[in-house]
């Protein structure tokens, strides 16, 4: 099991715009927001609570909650997202548009068609709301017929995307006229957040179901470019935005017997982590973040490498793409991590090395050479264990 990184792309079928009369100005919401979420009749092991802060989506942890779940976190963002699911099914999204704010969750069984809701509050706005929102009816007018063509693409053929260059010309080609006619209609707005998040979250989403194609994605950097204000791109979550592009332009694809590209992180002093021309030493990258549930579960097999080599023979370096310092260096303390540590928030620069999803393991030799490469599933420690071992014995 391996936990994407960013933002995974929400149903397809669930294109939405919001209303921006409805929000306050950019500047209201703050860096940090606080909000809470009572419970009225929720079964806590029902529900499921995501948050976006702009940066990275990560559950949020209910074990401790009673009837009240306060989220105080920081963002980068103008609008922070939330995202709440009940019984895997069914989901309310929504913008965070005030600190402060409070929302009251409801399950009322007797409520056939809509048993899970919350209160209408003006500090929350509904993404997916087809009904109150005219823009999203004007899209969706415009893109019914590809959607449609979609739906049946998948529902008659979704078994071959994989394996069937027919069909996933097909898939490709649908996906960008849906992406085309969505710039074209947002181009008007473009000034509007509500643009830019769906260029984030359908657009870019979108892409991840095609073959790579470095050639689209830099037509779509040029639009995001010369389309949205610096108000947009100039955050954290605009400029991560900019790096997922490039990244995919740049089409970086690790693997063993590969050099490591040259992207440096810093350790928790400052000083740059060099991890080629080492003389006689093996450095072990792993990507991780605190949140990520098979990267805790992986802790204990990178201790035990730990345990069998000096740090003159094996350099092992933990890069977290946590966004929130403080829950980073408490799990640091809390699994007794005594190795060395980069915190690359939100994993801007461990994008630009390929890294799209955690726990991702790299075993370098001493001239930078991946020598084994791992992206989730269980680390095999054997291995790695035999390869620095074999250089030590020819020494």
């Amino acid at each position: 099991m391996h936990i994407l990184i960013g933002h995974p792309s929400r149903s397809i079928f669930l294109m939405a715009w919001a209303i921006f009369s409805v929000f306050p100005s950019v500047a209201q919401l703050k860096n940090q927001v606080r909000v809470s979420i009572n419970f009225h009749e929720i079964d806590k092991d029902r529900l499921s609570v995501d948050f976006d802060d702009g940066v990275v989506l990560e559950p949020v942890d209910l074990s401790g909650v009673d009837s009240v779940l306060v989220i105080n976190k920081p963002v980068y963002t103008p609008y922070p997202t939330i995202r709440l699911t009940y019984d895997r099914k069914s989901g309310l999204d929504y913008f965070i548009n005030s600190d402060g704010a409070t929302l009251n969750l409801f399950y009322d069984a007797n409520r056939t068609d809509t048993p899970f809701y919350s209160d209408a509050n003006p500090n929350f706005t509904a993404i997916y709301d087809s009904i109150t929102n005219e823009m999203y009816r004007d899209l969706r007018r415009g893109q019914q017929a590809e959607l449609n063509k979609l739906n049946d693409l998948f529902k008659k053929h979704g078994h071959e995307i994989g394996s069937n260059d027919s069909i996933k010309y097909e898939l490709t080609t649908l996906i960008k006229t849906i992406n085309a006619k969505s710039m074209d209609f947002m181009t008007s707005y473009a000034d509007h957040f509500f643009s830019f998040y769906y260029f984030k979250s359908q657009v870019l989403g979108l892409t991840n179901m095609i073959v790579p194609d470095p050639e689209y994605y830099k037509s779509l950097l040029i639009y995001y470019e010369k389309t949205f204000p610096q108000k947009f791109r100039f955050t954290g979550e605009g400029k991560q935005i900019t790096a997922t592009l490039q990244k995919k332009i740049s089409l970086v694809h690790l693997g063993e017997n590969m050099p490591i590209p040259e992207v440096y992180f810093k350790d928790s002093h400052g000083d740059t982590i060099r991890y080629k021309n080492q003389k006689e030493r093996f450095v072990l990258l792993d990507f991780w973040a605190s949140w990520c549930g098979p990267c805790i579960q992986q802790i204990p097999d990178i201790k035990i490498l730990r345990e069998q080599f000096t740090e003159e023979s094996l350099n092992i370096v933990s890069i977290s793409i946590d966004t929130d310092s403080t829950r980073y260096e408490n799990c640091k303390k809390e699994h007794k991590l005594d190795w060395v540590h980069s915190l690359d928030r939100g994993g801007t620069r461990s994008a630009s090395l390929g890294i799209s999803s955690i726990p991702t393991v790299l075993l370098l030799d001493p001239d930078g050479k991946i020598v084994y490469y791992k992206n989730g599933g269980k680390l095999d420690i054997e291995k790695i264990g035999a390869i620095v071992r074999k250089k030590q014995r020819k020494n």
